[in-house]
């Protein structure tokens, strides 16, 4: 029993690392925290159930096209909300982030309906079996999906020309601008990116949770959650983050009962807060004197 209870909590908790990965990106670029993303990974999910339910694409187009267009509403959040916005004048772009969500929201009810929608998974409805434990086949595509965008990420901050000049802009966006590098820039392609992400979490999502116009407001919270655990700002401590929160909900369930895990990870979310306010990896902020 407690194996197949880990293996849920991983499941779940992988999906809370995609959606706190979208969080950290925007974050460590613009110092932003983006409440729309989680209409992100609910355009994510309701746009895969669309496209292979209504237009019959399959999986192979579907996925993908749903998480570019994702990213194409990513940019037009940034392009038509953010653009031009005093980057220091945060309440102003939180509020932004708000109405953006709040209207994406109601373009998913108008334009993909009210009906909860239970797309096709990625390889069949049948689970795999691993000796004493049963894992949904869909929850491997999760873990591979992660697997993929973490290291992607981290390649792209890296390695790449594109990467570093985000990386400046975080650490320091008027010496960026000296060096030639466009802080706007960065941070259009932050929040495509997070679009993407978004989206791709939403479509590999929906097969074993469903997709819903009204799923974005939770799957915030929890990806949000999950990226101050493990240090919003780094990839890595939000997958740490999401897997932590993921297990300790799924623990809970399992040895108590449901209705103890959003208590319990409330709890861990506090006392985060109060004891390692920077999270598990996240580093101390510098204090001036």
């Amino acid at each position: 029993m407690l194996l197949q209870i880990v293996v849920s909590g991983l499941t779940l908790g992988a999906i809370y690392a995609l959606i706190a990965i979208g969080f950290t990106v925007v974050f460590s670029t613009n110092r932003l925290i983006n409440f729309a993303h989680g209409e992100f990974v609910m355009a994510g999910g309701m746009l895969y159930a669309w496209l292979t339910g209504v237009h019959q694409l399959p999986i192979v187009v579907a996925f993908p096209v749903a998480a570019l267009l994702c990213g194409g509403l990513g940019w037009l959040v940034y392009a038509f909300g953010l653009n031009g916005i005093d980057r220091d004048n945060h309440i102003a772009q939180v509020m932004i982030t708000l109405g953006a969500g709040i209207a994406r929201k109601g373009a998913a009810q108008v334009f993909l309906g009210k009906d909860t929608l239970f797309p096709p998974a990625f390889s069949g409805p049948e689970p795999v079996a691993m000796g004493p434990i049963s894992v949904p086949s869909q929850a491997i595509w999760i873990a591979a999906g992660l697997l993929v965008i973490l290291f992607g990420l981290q390649a792209l901050l890296r390695y790449t020309r594109l990467g570093n000049g985000m990386r400046a802009v975080a650490i320091n966006a008027y010496a960026a601008t000296l060096m030639g590098i466009s802080p706007g820039r960065a941070a259009a392609i932050a929040f495509v990116l997070a679009g993407v992400i978004g989206g791709a979490a939403g479509g590999l999502l929906a097969p074993i949770a469903s997709a819903n116009y009204d799923n974005g407001i939770f799957l915030a919270i929890k990806g949000f959650a999950a990226a101050i655990v493990g240090g919003i700002g780094n990839p890595l401590g939000a997958v740490v983050g999401g897997l932590v929160l993921g297990l300790a909900e799924s623990l809970a369930a399992g040895y108590f009962s449901s209705v103890y895990k959003d208590v319990v990870s409330l709890a861990l979310l506090i006392a985060v807060l109060l004891l390692r306010p920077q999270g598990l990896l996240g580093k101390p902020l510098p204090q001036k004197l």
